[in-house]
């Protein structure tokens, strides 16, 4: 495993860590349901999705346009 795939691992495990302990916080600490924050995790994460649905066919599209003569 290279240097740099080593430090992306590194930050990946460190930002769901960082997250499951935010989730933690807000549940324990704060009081907020934990239905619920998942039900909102949830809608963040089909949001990224449709983002990433439109995003990735307009980049190909663009992509095109800029390479026709």
């Amino acid at each position: 495993m290279s240097r740099r795939q080593l430090r992306a691992l590194r930050t990946a495990v460190l930002g769901v860590l960082a997250t499951l302990a935010l989730f933690w916080g807000a549940v324990d600490i704060v009081g907020v349901s934990a239905d619920k924050l998942l039900a909102y995790a949830w809608l963040s994460v089909q949001g990224v999705c449709l983002l990433a649905l439109i995003a990735v066919p307009s980049g190909f599209l663009l992509r095109w346009m800029r390479r026709r003569p």
